[in-house]
């Protein structure tokens, strides 16, 4: 990995201007890490980091653009974490020169280099490297679809690759200083980051290289939160140099690395080789329809799971209703004190802490790693998953976390979001005049992420939600909360609020419909029955 980082910065160690890692320059963005490291840097004048700051414009939906320089302008210090999703660290399309492939010998890894002309839908000279391994779909997805031609054009890579991670590197011209701006991004959870790498690593060699050329670096992500990188580079070129030498110079230590990389995987005729899919549970290649059978009913079965214990504590909004189609629609607001700022936020899993000795270990506030062979012990539903532990992971080697919370008096929890700052975390609790409730409690939540996700000395940030549906002075609605006790994953994708609402708000799901006899005519009297009766 050094290696390569030394080739494609060959033609580009002269480089003027130099990047401060000072908290001053990167405390406004979320998840940015900023930690300093052993390379030598110089200070940015507030001139130079203007200049560096506002070529990630070049990263934004052009009619986003007049928005955020409404906001933060040039000044990066001023960015809020609100924003950050407007910045697109992976392109979307692009128009090719040319493609330089270096596949594996048994066609497996994917290691392609691009040159491009056009990035976004606008003139843009650039060269970005795809890499993706075990990824037998990085084809276009819309093949037999009637928009085929649209959407699978021959001269755009990405629209027919659309799996790949992408480091891009493109020449921007801010008021007539050139600047190299370099990405990283992908588009789904299987990021590669080259034979044998690890996504620590790789993170910590774009940072020394970003150093190494005196450039801004940026972490847009949350460093290898869920094995995902978001990160950028912003570094000025060297006097007298032109833009087509500093890309050819990275064309080519792009091009050497991915030759390098790809003679370092075992042959075609490895009898040792497995292949693992990580879109699917395709561990079980013989029997794919019965697996997923399997899962489809395991997962229907958990009425205790986190989406249900979401939505027993929240109140249903307005948005809530039945399209003229008959279709229900829910859209979540973006300021509910609930909703949910992270992908990862709902978790795979929440219990109470059992009473044993092997938990004991684990009575106090904070973040672990928990070994698989644990699960069960915390987790003893979650542990029947169909297809084992490694079928839940989205890939491997994904490990487990558990974040053990306190409660003095009976608490529900929902975690909206992570970042480099901490874990957010929201108390639940009752509203009404309630008494005094002194009793102590212990919750896990169970997370799965990548081995290199750097959260294990992050507080913990509290804040309280007043749930309307959880009161004190309304006996029954204290009969229909949960607080605690075991709660599992349903399903991987949010498409599941309709399930969940007719499950807590029975009455107004068949009065969205019409009522009765509206909703039998819409459903059946047999989806009616099953319905009221919570068969």
């Amino acid at each position: 990995m050094r290696k390569m980082y030394k080739v494609i910065l060959a033609g580009v160690t002269a480089f003027l201007a130099a990047c401060s890692n000072d908290a001053s320059v990167d405390s406004g963005i979320s998840g940015a890490t900023t930690e300093p490291n052993s390379s030598k840097t110089a200070n940015l004048t507030e001139e130079q980091k203007a200049v560096l700051a506002k070529s990630l414009y070049t990263l934004v939906d052009s009619t986003k653009v007049d928005s955020l320089k409404a906001l933060f302008g040039s000044d990066i210090t001023k960015m809020d974490s609100r924003y950050i999703e407007y910045f697109d660290m992976r392109p979307y399309s692009v128009m090719n020169n040319q493609v330089f492939s270096y596949p594996s010998k048994d066609g497996r890894k994917v290691c392609d280099v691009v040159t491009y002309k056009q990035e976004n839908g606008k003139n843009q000279k650039g060269v970005f490297l795809a890499m993706s391994y075990d990824e037998h779909n990085h084809k276009c997805k819309w093949e037999g679809s009637k928009y085929e031609e649209l959407r699978c054009l021959a001269d755009d890579y990405l629209a027919t690759h659309r799996y790949e991670t992408i480091v891009d590197t493109k020449i921007t011209d801010v008021d007539g200083v050139p600047v190299v701006l370099k990405t990283i991004g992908a588009n789904s959870f299987s990021q590669f980051w080259g034979y044998g790498v690890s996504c620590g690593e790789y993170l910590n060699d774009f940072k020394q290289s970003c150093n190494a050329s005196n450039g801004l670096f940026l972490d847009f992500g949350d460093a290898c939160n869920m094995n995902s990188l978001s990160l950028a580079c912003a570094s000025f070129i060297p006097e007298g140099k032109k833009p087509d030498e500093i890309l050819n110079s990275y064309t080519e230590g792009y091009k050497i690395q991915c030759l390098e990389d790809s003679i370092k995987y075992a042959p075609y005729d490895d009898e040792n080789y497995v292949y693992h899919d990580p879109f699917s549970d395709s561990l079980y290649v013989d029997s794919i329809s019965r697996v997923e059978n399997l899962i489809y009913k395991w997962r229907n079965a958990q009425k205790q799971s986190m989406y249900a214990y979401r939505w027993q504590f929240s109140i249903i909004d307005s948005t809530v209703g039945v399209d003229e189609f008959g279709n229900f629609i829910y859209q979540e607001r973006e300021d509910d004190e609930l909703a949910l700022k992270h992908r990862n936020s709902l978790g795979v899993a929440y219990n109470t802490l059992p009473d044993t000795k092997i938990a004991d270990a684990y009575r106090k506030e904070g973040v672990y790693v928990l070994p698989d062979s644990l699960v069960a012990e915390f987790f003893p539903n979650l542990a029947t998953y169909p297809t084992g532990l490694d079928g839940l992971k989205w890939y491997p080697p994904e490990i487990f976390y558990i974040i053990v919370l306190k409660d003095v008096g009976a608490k529900g929890h929902l975690l909206t979001n992570f970042d480099a700052n901490g874990i957010y975390v929201t108390d639940i609790v009752k509203s009404g005049n309630c008494p005094e409730d002194t009793t102590v409690h212990y919750s896990v939540v169970l997370l799965m992420d990548s081995p290199d996700w750097d959260v294990m000395n992050r507080s913990i940030v509290k804040t309280t939600y007043v749930s309307d549906n959880w009161n004190c002075d309304k006996p029954e609605t204290l009969e229909k909360i949960e607080p605690y006790g075991e709660w599992t994953t349903s399903s991987d994708v949010l498409l599941y609020y309709e399930e969940w609402f007719a499950l807590f708000e029975t009455d107004r799901y068949v009065e969205l419909y019409g009522g009765k006899e509206r909703f039998i005519e819409h459903f059946g009297e047999d989806d009616y029955l099953k319905l009221v009766g919570k068969d």
